[in-house]
């Protein structure tokens, strides 16, 4: 991994400069940065980077993605089940969906079915309720796989989430998670998945905003390799026939290929020729 940077000893200040790129945090000497910014690139020095620039992030590989499997449906499953709690007069446990608005159990359960997911919501007096007739739910850990993480992401997107997009164009996807009480450590482990993620070069972004005794915490992500993942097992329900972020990174990069061969940086245009080449903007 690496951003595409030039190095100039001349333009050493003998300073740090810090930037953070949609929640990825960057530290180096001055250095100049390939910019996209307004349809053009630029050649702009560190310490004059600003907001809504757009910097080019190189890495090796691609997330691959799997079908809808047995094992994939168990952490879609595992989502389902963050909210639970104790019925002392029925004496059983059960998994419920706060602040979920009941007007939305008939959609959901409709998505399901088209998923083939053994999941079924009801509204009662507990919340909205979750029934499922199969029980291999994983456990959310550290150490596990990355791939597992996002699939657990899914599962969210599909209790409280929703897919941005236009004209079957999609654009980002946007989590909205109500936690409270004792499910507010829930999201240490959203911010170890979001480190886990950024560890494979795949980003999202996550804030919290708290209104009394309602913690409403957001995670949304325009990362052109997670929303391909995510569009392909949503297909059976929705047909996204373009990423947006993934066509505006095309124009970048044919844009950059020609800058760079005026360059004659021919080293530079084969390397993302063999990478999966992402647009950071500077936050």
């Amino acid at each position: 991994m690496k951003f595409l940077t030039k190095h100039d000893s001349t333009i050493l200040t003998g300073k740090t400069y810090h930037h953070n790129f949609q929640w990825y945090d960057f530290e180096e000497e001055n250095c100049v940065f390939y910019v996209w910014h307004k349809k053009e690139i630029k050649l702009i020095e560190s310490k004059n980077l600003w907001s809504t620039m757009n910097v080019f992030f190189l890495k090796d590989g691609k997330f691959e993605v799997k079908e809808l499997t047995y094992d994939i449906k168990s952490w879609i499953l595992t989502a389902c089940q963050t909210f639970n709690a104790f019925d002392e007069e029925n004496g059983w446990f059960y998994n419920f969906l706060p602040y979920f608005s009941t007007k939305a159990v008939e959609e959901k359960n409709q998505i399901f079915k088209k998923l083939w997911l053994n999941i079924e919501l009801s509204n009662s007096p507990k919340w909205v309720l979750i029934k499922n007739n199969e029980s291999h739910s994983k456990i959310l850990v550290e150490d596990l796989d990355i791939e597992w993480k996002i699939w657990f992401l899914f599962g969210l997107i599909l209790l409280y989430g929703k897919f941005e997009n236009k004209w079957e164009k999609l654009s980002a996807i946007k989590i909205q998670l109500p936690l409270f009480g004792q499910f507010l450590s829930i999201w240490d482990k959203i911010k170890d998945i979001q480190k886990n993620l950024q560890n494979e070069w795949i980003f999202i972004q996550i804030s919290e905003n708290i209104q009394w005794d309602k913690h409403t915490y957001e995670i949304t992500s325009n990362d052109y390799e997670l929303l391909e993942t995510f569009s392909k097992l949503y297909l059976p329900v929705e047909n996204f026939s373009q990423i947006t972020k993934r066509e505006q990174t095309q124009e970048a990069i044919e844009a950059l290929k020609v800058f760079l061969s005026n360059e004659w940086k021919n080293e530079s245009i084969t390397k993302i020729n063999n990478s999966c080449v992402k647009l950071l903007q500077k936050v």
